[in-house]
């Protein structure tokens, strides 16, 4: 699902669930993006933060920008990464050769990754590891994984070969921890993967 409408697309978005279930939202909320704090891919699944006042928005939305907001993502990658844990410091740009695309380019953004792995599996040529955001560029994690030869699971835009246990649209990677402080709370969700992920390394 899109988080929210692009110029490409008439599909239903999360943002459309959003104003059916509080339409007030319209009332205060950013043009086209109501509600929306920030996004996930449409192939990545997981938690998201939706905002249904414009002080809480406001808040998240200073959050996110100022990186105080914890986030951690699940994924399956093809391969294995040269350590058990790391940074990747890898400043991303548009793809030249294919604009639905993130690169790494030295006149690139700023983006950093950290990555952790928590088990390899030799026999599928695949490991599962925890990734936390530092930054929050578009297709980050898929465009560092693709630069590392390790491509997220299913994620053929990123160079990985196609998994027939993965549904078409989606990726092996998942928004699973989040944690932030609103009104001097703290709130900590986490999500358990999609199925598939343990159909994968059941095989």
């Amino acid at each position: 699902m899109l988080t929210h409408p692009t110029n490409k697309s008439t599909e239903i978005t999360l943002r459309d669930y959003l104003i059916n279930q509080y339409p007030t939202i319209l009332t205060w909320g950013e043009d086209g993006r109501e509600g929306i704090v920030h996004r996930l891919d449409r192939a990545t699944s997981g938690l998201i933060v939706c905002a249904l006042k414009l002080d809480s928005f406001m808040e998240l939305k200073d959050k996110f920008k100022n990186r105080n907001i914890q986030k951690k993502y699940t994924a399956l990658i093809e391969g294995s990464l040269p350590s058990e844990s790391g940074t990747l410091k890898l400043p991303l740009a548009r793809s030249i050769q294919n604009r639905s695309k993130r690169t790494v380019s030295e006149t690139g953004r700023d983006s950093i990754t950290d990555y952790e792995v928590i088990k390899i599996y030799e026999n599928l040529n695949i490991s599962k590891i925890e990734l936390g955001l530092i930054t929050g560029r578009n297709h980050q994690i898929r465009a560092h994984m693709e630069y590392m030869k390790t491509p997220i699971l299913n994620d053929t835009l990123y160079s990985a070969s196609r998994n027939n246990l993965i549904p078409t649209n989606s990726v092996a990677l998942h928004s699973g921890f989040l944690k932030f402080k609103l009104n001097d709370i703290v709130h900590s969700f986490s999500a358990e993967p999609p199925n598939f992920f343990y159909q994968v390394l059941e095989v």
